[in-house]
């Protein structure tokens, strides 16, 4: 395929209007720009697989982590880079996967489970980090209420879609306008979720912070946690279409 083939077969994945499911802040401005510069390269490399950029995203995130750990100064700045291309090419095995119209199941599972492992273990590392600098467990709770909130949020949704009661509306209209759409990406921001965390993160290390992030992470996904198994809840409790 040639190079102009390949740049608008590839556009769509980062196009923000009609891309409901992908309106994280930190995706738009950085992650899937980034996944498309790579792609455009290598896109067409035939034995390249999502699944093997899914691979390549883990590796960057555990030496990211390791990074965390070494320290701050240089190694936050190492992990900085690491974590932000484990993004990148988190974004990509999906807009390869799309591009090529080879996604599969078990390619979309293992991106989700890859996503969860990946934020408990930098929340770990920033808990340990945290407490070596303030001496303070209580970053370890933080922590844990991070994991715990993110993880709740998907449970809950995936029981309400077993049961066919996920009934829910696009929160963007693709006819809606700019502003109201750059309104919903920075909502969105707040809500400290998916791609957003590693921008929570890199303001964390780089500012030698790393007790900040634990503090929004661990509040914010509590709160969201509660807000999701509240809707779920609802959504469960409705009465059967007949």
């Amino acid at each position: 395929m040639s190079f102009k083939d390949r740049y608008h077969g590839l556009l769509p994945g980062i196009r923000v209007k009609g891309n409901i499911d992908n309106y994280d802040f930190w995706g738009i401005v950085f992650g899937r720009p980034v996944a498309f510069l790579m792609l455009l390269a290598i896109g067409d490399v035939r034995w390249l697989t999502p699944n093997m950029l899914t691979h390549v995203s883990n590796l960057l995130l555990v030496g990211g982590v390791a990074a965390i750990l070494m320290g701050p100064g240089p190694w936050a700045i190492a992990a900085v880079v690491l974590l932000n291309l484990s993004a990148a090419f988190d974004c990509a095995d999906g807009q390869l996967a799309r591009y090529r119209k080879s996604g599969s199941l078990f390619g979309s599972y293992y991106d989700k489970v890859s996503d969860h492992f990946g934020t408990a273990l930098i929340f770990s590392a920033l808990a340990w980090v945290a407490f070596e600098k303030t001496q303070q467990p209580v970053y370890f709770l933080l922590a844990i209420a991070a994991i715990s909130g993110n993880l709740i949020v998907g449970y809950v949704k995936w029981i309400t879609a077993a049961h066919n009661r996920l009934d829910d509306k696009p929160d963007h209209d693709p006819n809606q306008s700019n502003f109201k759409t750059i309104l919903l990406i920075l909502r969105r921001a707040l809500e400290f979720r998916d791609t957003d965390v590693y921008l929570w993160v890199t303001i964390g290390l780089i500012f030698n912070l790393p007790e900040l992030t634990l503090i929004l992470m661990g509040v914010s996904q509590t709160i969201v946690a509660i807000i999701s198994t509240i809707y779920r809840g609802m959504q469960m409790a409705r009465p059967e279409k007949p």
